[in-house]
């Protein structure tokens, strides 16, 4: 990881977390109606691991937070609109902020219900193959999806098809309100990668530099026609499951601790000591996030909610055959 990307990563987590600050602060204030489940404290995670790829391969994301849209280039206005229900969003105020949709980044949006990604996943990497492309499917899930049977059975297609697919999984230790501990036999969801006879590496997901060489590593294999790799990484949502959630199912002290490790200063201050980041530089992306957000805020409150008759649009392919 070059100087360069290293300022990219830490720019795009430091935006990331300035956006669903303001997003808290947007639902709070009764300005924005959308349901949120925040990613703060799992921005290194996603964003190292979407550095990794082309803007032709393909991405899906997991339900908790910004960062996959902020990483991928998505611009913030859309992310916004999507949020509050506004026309101005890539899904035209009709699917909410869990289904962000971009296809000219390859974001291919997220399913219905969790554990759905992984067949989507699966098939646009079956689609890749059949066409003769070297495009990268990344597929993002949390430690409680990796129990649903979809994981195992597009697990086990991938491997028998060589399909260029890498499933990362971001545990953070809770789904819902059920630790890992209690809900998973394995101690590291990686593990399960030996029963399909491919890679698996558990990694620091608090550490961009280890997610992005062993994301980095699998997308290079999947791009060679190898077949598919499980990378996990070990992190933490430093928020609620989603914003007004009251955590009563975890101590303080559990979630204090864990802020301690808290990826994005942590990151700063790596930086910081290498030279690369400088307190002048640091200001600049501050001043820069700022006026993003005032802006992208501004735009959506001048945005329409989609008309009722809208609700049929976008339902069906329309084909041009006739």
């Amino acid at each position: 990881m070059d100087n360069k990307l290293k300022l990219d990563i830490y720019r795009k987590m430091l935006l990331s977390r300035r956006l669903e600050e303001r997003i808290a602060e947007l639902i709070k204030a009764g300005q924005a109606g959308g349901f949120m489940h925040p990613g703060v404290g799992q921005e290194a995670l996603q964003v190292a691991a979407i550095a990794t790829l082309r803007p032709d391969d393909y991405l899906l994301y997991a339900h908790r937070g910004v960062a996959y849209w902020v990483a991928r280039g998505i611009p913030i206005e859309k992310i916004l609109c999507d949020l509050a229900g506004k026309e101005g969003g890539t899904n035209r105020g009709k699917g909410g902020v869990m289904r962000v949709v971009y296809p000219e980044l390859g974001v291919l949006g997220e399913s219905g219900t969790l554990g759905g990604c992984f067949p989507i996943a699966a098939g646009a990497g079956l689609s890749i193959k059949v066409k003769g492309e070297d495009k990268v499917v990344l597929c993002f899930f949390g430690d409680g999806t990796s129990n649903r049977g979809t994981f195992h059975e597009a697990m086990n297609l991938s491997a028998v098809r060589k399909l260029p697919v890498v499933f990362v999984c971001e545990n953070n230790g809770w789904a819902v309100s059920m630790p890992t501990e209690r809900s998973t036999a394995v101690k590291d969801i990686s593990a399960r990668a030996a029963g399909y006879n491919i890679p698996g590496k558990t990694v620091d997901g608090n550490d961009p530099e280890a997610v992005y060489d062993a994301v980095k590593e699998a997308v290079e294999r999947a791009r060679k026609g190898l077949g598919p790799s499980l990378v996990e990484g070990k992190t933490y949502r430093l928020w609620g499951h989603w914003i007004g959630d009251p955590e009563n199912y975890r101590s303080r002290e559990e979630v204090e601790k864990h802020w301690r490790r808290d990826p994005l200063p942590r990151f700063e201050q790596k930086l910081l000591g290498e030279k690369v980041l400088t307190e002048k530089i640091k200001a600049e992306f501050e001043a820069e996030t700022r006026a993003t957000l005032d802006k992208a805020v501004e735009f959506v409150r001048k945005q329409p909610f989609p008309k009722p008759e809208t609700a049929l649009e976008d339902v069906f392919s329309e084909s041009s055959a006739g």
